[in-house]
């Protein structure tokens, strides 16, 4: 450590007291800081940036007259514990670190008003919270405080023409016996296990895909993008037997592009068995369009086993997904163990959909507060256990708890003949009888409060226009 930005501090502190409230040091080169600085507990604005500081210590708790703190430009990996006793501190710059995360006693800083954590590599869930502002990012380190769980899921995305064998495939990945299945309607979502590469195979840590299974028929299709979230592994699936054209694999890689140009797929050629035709696809041709960091690779699955009982290809395939899903950012973060209990009692409730104020409700009966209750939402969205556009105006009260009741809504647009006939025009009165139809049973007729919050999402999507 270079002395000379304190040799006239230290000199006036063993010579006698001094009460200048302002020690402005940046770009002195400091790698730690002295502690003799802990007596200089009348301080009220302290300038550390721009040194070489990789931690703290604790006495900095003792500074309990700062109103400003400024950390910024160093290399701090970590902050004490101690910070949260600055009881005075009204804006803190740590901006341009090394900080991952923040200790859960900076709640606790009741006059803070601005906090700078630009230049960070912070988790995604705090970087969330940091971006809403400073409500919830306390509320966010709060929710830190209280009994946490490690979260390891992440979200899997099947796509596909129909028959292509998503399902049969989704089988194959969950280790289940082999068995036909008929055609898929709307979207399955169901649980997928794998090892956690980053851990020792034989400590059984396990990532939990929310594997989304989605019908391939031609009128479910334009919905499948009302459910692309990232961060989220995504598998185009095709039929080696018809061939890369006849499967639309560059068409649904271009799909999932355009919603989520930060998507990580897999191209999977499957529904085959032993001697099945081997696939022909262009892939240097889609990876020079598409990019290696959207196409992490081509698989050639057999989802039925041969005499001995393999199933070529799959074991690839499941280290494949497992190694992208250890990537995304919810994967091994820790949350409030409450979020679990709420996100059981929102599928207990048997619910469609939800306001967001009654979604706000349930939280609340579990200790959340309204910021908290808003990250839970955002990241059970991410995570594909509910549906929520957050971003949209008129979308975000609605929460949709069973994504196959919303896909339904759409498709009886899109393949309503009367429509088709019409060359694709229709009157809002024919939505809404299409969507209230007295006919259908009460499950699939939809309460006609909802019906201009399904056009709005037509439109979002490019599925409609108004002429």
């Amino acid at each position: 450590m270079k002395n000379k930005a304190y040799s006239g501090v230290e000199r006036q502190i063993r010579d006698g007291p001094i009460f200048e409230q302002v020690l402005d040091l940046p770009g002195e080169e400091l790698f730690d800081v002295p502690e003799y600085l802990s007596r200089l507990t009348w301080l009220k604005w302290l300038n550390l940036s721009y040194n070489q500081l990789t931690t703290l210590p604790a006495f900095m708790g003792q500074l309990v007259q700062l109103d400003y703190l400024d950390l910024s430009h160093n290399q701090l990996t970590t902050l004490p514990a101690s910070m949260g006793q600055l009881a005075q501190l009204e804006e803190l710059d740590l901006s341009h670190n090394l900080l991952t995360g923040l200790p859960k006693t900076l709640a606790q800083l009741t006059r803070l008003r601005d906090i700078n954590l630009d230049g960070n590599p912070i988790s995604p869930e705090l970087s969330a919270a940091y971006n809403e502002g400073i409500g919830s990012l306390f509320a966010y380190l709060r929710a830190q405080a209280n009994e946490q769980i490690t979260l390891n899921q992440a979200k899997l995305i099947l796509i596909g023409e129909g028959e292509v064998g998503k399902t049969c495939l989704v089988d194959a990945l969950e280790s289940l016996n082999w068995r036909e299945h008929d055609t898929t309607h709307g979207i399955r979502i169901r649980s997928i296990p794998v090892i956690d590469p980053r851990k020792n195979k034989d400590s059984g840590t396990e990532i939990t895909l929310n594997g989304w299974d989605f019908g391939g028929q031609r009128v479910y299709r334009p919905t499948h993008q009302l459910f692309f979230s990232a961060p989220a592994v995504y598998l185009v699936v095709w039929k080696p037997r018809e061939g890369p054209q006849a499967g639309f694999v560059r068409e649904w890689i271009s799909l999932v592009k355009h919603r989520e140009p930060e998507a990580k797929i897999l191209v999977v050629a499957t529904h085959g068995g032993p001697g099945q035709r081997q696939p022909d696809i262009d892939r240097q041709g889609l990876l020079d369009l598409f990019g290696k960091e959207t196409l992490r690779g081509f698989f050639h699955v057999e989802n039925k086993p041969d005499e001995n009982g393999g199933r070529r290809g799959i074991k690839e395939l499941k280290a494949a997904i497992a190694g992208i899903a250890a990537t995304l950012p919810e994967v091994g973060r820790q949350v409030p163990k409450r979020w679990q209990e709420t996100r059981a009692a929102l599928e207990e409730s048997g619910r469609a959909y939800m306001p967001l104020t009654k979604v706000f409700a349930l939280c609340r009966k579990r200790g959340m507060g309204d910021e908290e209750a808003r990250l839970f939402v955002v990241l059970s969205h991410r995570l594909g256990h509910l549906i929520h556009y957050e971003h949209d105006p008129q979308l975000k009260d609605m929460v949709v708890l069973k994504p196959d009741w919303l896909a339904t809504a759409i498709s009886f647009v899109l393949d309503d003949e009367e429509t088709r006939n019409a060359h694709g025009l229709a009157r809002f009165s024919r939505l809404s009888e299409l969507w209230d139809d007295p006919v259908r049973p009460e499950a699939e007729r939809y309460d006609p409060a909802l019906h201009p919050l399904f056009l709005r999402l037509m439109e979002r999507f490019d599925l409609c226009y108004r002429v």
